[in-house]
């Protein structure tokens, strides 16, 4: 459903699975596409197409459900950023089946914020959490209704805590200790459906910002690591994350970085590589940072040599596999 309040760049998405079947030519292909971001909230139709003919079965799995046909509309609630698409194909008179994944990337417009934004929260201060870019309606009328949740359970109102602005807003005369934790607000989006979400998450911390780099120590040529950086602040509320590679860039035939996550596939063995990883808030000047150092072991790849990056698309080409990324 298209949302007229806040325009965006309509684009097309998809992921293409080509099957090489001994064949110099293309056998068999499938596809999923969408179009546009997929939103919390929001409906999306997904279709799944493939060169498989004439009367073949489509069934769809995600997030422990079966949907069968070819197109899927599904409204995510918001609480995952992420979700795997599996789309499988058959055909009856063959018997022949084939499958393919995608992990689509979920916008939510709904977030717990600190009010006001560049504050440290403190013991000895009043504090508002605001459930922002919820409806303003009547709270008497449940499609309207905030809902606040504390460590995934209902938060239960004491004698320092109140609801005001028709409960958008939760407010600390003055925090205890016992008030830190991860917080999520659930309300309803202007929709025909007026679906009810899970907003991105607080946390409500007291103590310094603490910062980690998830991933291996240890990696080997040619291969493709992951390395995450985890913080206690919220990502582009409380904080905004940089990498620093303070000992040189990383080597590798792969490297991308985009927000906390880093990609790189490294290429020469017996080296040392250290990952800087700063969360931040130049406005109240707070940051704090992680480093991790990753030792390359074992033997070069052959053709592993590094290779530049090809900007806003890269395609990667294995055996039979080819596979689209749009950053």
């Amino acid at each position: 459903m298209r949302d007229t309040m806040i325009p965006y760049r309509r684009s097309l998405y998809c992921v293409l699975l080509v099957a090489l079947i001994g064949a110099p030519g293309l056998e068999a292909w499938e596809q999923i596409s969408w179009t546009g971001e997929v939103t919390a909230g929001f409906s999306t139709t997904f279709t799944c197409s493939s060169s498989c003919r004439p009367n073949c079965t489509y069934t769809w799995t995600f997030e422990g459900r079966t949907v069968n046909g070819s197109t899927l509309i599904w409204a995510p609630n918001g609480l995952e950023n992420t979700v795997v698409l599996q789309c499988n194909v058959l055909n009856p008179e063959t018997g022949v089946s084939s499958s393919m994944s995608s992990v689509v990337e979920i916008k939510n417009r709904v977030s717990v914020q600190l009010s006001p934004r560049n504050t440290v929260p403190s013991l000895d201060r009043p504090l508002d959490l605001v459930c922002h870019g919820a409806p303003s309606g009547d709270p008497s009328h449940l499609e309207n209704e905030v809902v606040w949740y504390k460590d995934g359970q209902k938060v239960t109102l004491r004698e320092n805590m109140q609801l005001l602005q028709n409960n958008l807003t939760l407010h600390f005369d003055s925090p205890l200790p016992s008030d830190a934790g991860f917080y999520l607000c659930e309300s309803s989006v202007p929709t025909l459906q007026q679906m009810r979400v899970f907003s991105l998450g607080y946390l409500l911390s007291f103590d310094p910002w603490v910062v980690s780099i998830s991933g291996r120590d240890t990696v080997f040529p040619g291969r493709l690591n992951k390395f995450t950086c985890l913080t206690s602040c919220t990502l582009n509320v409380d904080c905004t994350v940089r990498w620093e590679f303070r000992d040189g860039f990383p080597t590798g035939t792969y490297f991308a970085v985009h927000q906390n996550k880093l990609l790189w596939t490294p290429s020469i063995p017996g080296t040392v590589q250290n990952f800087t990883c700063i969360a931040e808030n130049t406005a109240v000047g707070r940051s704090a940072e992680a480093t991790k150092m990753v030792e390359v072991k074992g033997v070069p790849v052959s053709g592993s040599e590094a290779v530049p990056l090809c900007g806003l698309l890269t395609m990667i080409v294995s055996v039979g596999l080819l596979v689209l990324f749009d950053p």
